[in-house]
């Protein structure tokens, strides 16, 4: 009799267990765990001074709208998106207050001859494109987002208008 409720106890745990796993995994968005444990939102005042300084310096006069704690190349920075000037922009912020990436909104006649022809070549007649220029760890991109067979993307050129990223 006792090992019999043994059993059924036992039983009944695992089918629990298993049961919220499977609930786990369904929720979960295929890489959706790994980036929000590789990021955590945070205020400015919750930077290290370093980058609090250079964070007012860089957004005065405009409007933080998020901050965000990661870990890129094995090290600590802060994502600021921020609108100054009227103009979007985002920068990475190492913990010492070095700036190690900004990404700025553009006007599409501002982008290099060469990613322009090859956005053009890309989302062939599409209008309202929406481009921004990025510099992180001294490597130059342009971002151009829009609308390609329905479906809002993003693509990502080097300076010589070679497609080097995409992400719908």
């Amino acid at each position: 009799m006792q090992t019999r409720f043994t059993c059924s106890i036992m039983s009944y745990l695992v089918a629990v267990g298993l049961t919220g796993l499977a609930a786990a995994c369904a929720s979960n968005k295929p890489g959706q765990a790994q980036r929000e444990s590789a990021a955590d939102r945070v205020s400015l005042a919750e930077l290290t001074a370093p980058a609090r300084a250079a964070v007012e310096k860089l957004t005065a006069g405009g409007k933080v709208e998020k901050i965000d704690k990661e870990v890129e190349k094995g090290k600590t920075v802060y994502d600021v998106e921020a609108t100054v000037n009227g103009r979007h922009m985002e920068y990475t912020v190492g913990m010492d207050g070095t700036v190690v990436g900004t990404e700025t909104s553009i006007d599409f006649g501002e982008l290099p001859d060469a990613v322009r022809s090859a956005a053009q070549a890309y989302f062939g007649s599409a209008t309202g494109l929406n481009p921004s220029k990025g510099v992180e760890y001294g490597q130059t991109t342009y971002e151009v987002e829009g609308r390609k067979d329905g479906k809002e993307v993003a693509v990502t050129f080097d300076e010589t208008g070679k497609l080097v990223g995409h992400e719908e």
